[in-house]
């Protein structure tokens, strides 16, 4: 539960609120952004809140349990803070979002809302729409690698290491093992698990006529 400051709490239960949103957005390249749906600048907590005419804030509604809870927010590309080409480059993805209800008149009373994670972005007639995403966000993000029994490499980079020059390149890689093996005898590289057995060997039974003798089951 959120605790509010007294002199806070008074103003919104005086009925008559002075209150603007604000948002502090923080780039994975350490950059600091602040925009308000105010019409003048406000500062606190040593970032500067700018205008941003036509930018909104959608709903968020709060979620139970692990939830990754979203909202949006929409706006013009108006603000010269904010290019395009940025956007387009990556530099927002993943960016720290907070929001925060702010007493315009006194800004020493506010709130911080929700912090959340910018997801997807779309630009459309000259507006962008940027997802918000709660906190949970993160626990479903791969960590490490998958164990699967294809190749995660792509054919060519750093990981496969096969040159472009070789005579079965443009063909094109479908990441199993035994093309790895038999087109470009690269299964030193190979970044799959081809031994581990799939749901059909899991779930079979023994039978007669199997070959037990604990030899290998791939080669």
């Amino acid at each position: 539960m959120k605790t509010l400051d007294p002199g806070f709490k008074a103003h919104i239960e005086s009925g008559a609120t002075t209150l603007a949103t604000c948002w502090k957005l923080t780039r994975q390249d350490a950059v600091v952004l602040g925009f308000t749906g105010h019409d003048e600048t406000l500062s606190f907590g040593g970032t500067e809140y700018l205008p941003m005419y036509g930018l909104d804030g959608g709903e968020a509604p709060a979620k139970s349990g692990p939830q990754v809870d979203t909202a949006e927010v929409v706006g013009v590309l108006h603000s010269e803070a904010i290019d395009e080409a940025d956007i387009a480059a990556g530099l927002y993805d993943g960016a720290e979002v907070e929001t925060w209800r702010v007493n315009w008149r006194d800004v020493s009373q506010r709130l911080l809302q929700r912090r959340a994670t910018i997801g997807e972005i779309v630009r459309e007639d000259g507006k962008f729409r940027a997802e918000l995403r709660s906190g949970q966000q993160a626990l479903n993000r791969v960590k490490g690698r998958l164990y699967s029994v294809v190749c995660d490499a792509t054919l060519g980079d750093a990981r496969c290491t096969v040159s472009p020059s070789h005579p079965q390149f443009a063909l094109g890689c479908d990441r199993q093992h035994a093309t790895c093996r038999d087109r470009f005898a690269n299964v030193a590289n190979f970044r799959g698990f081809p031994h581990i057995p799939g749901s059909d060997f899991l779930l079979r039974y023994p039978r007669s006529d199997d070959a037990l003798q604990g030899g290998a089951l791939f080669r």
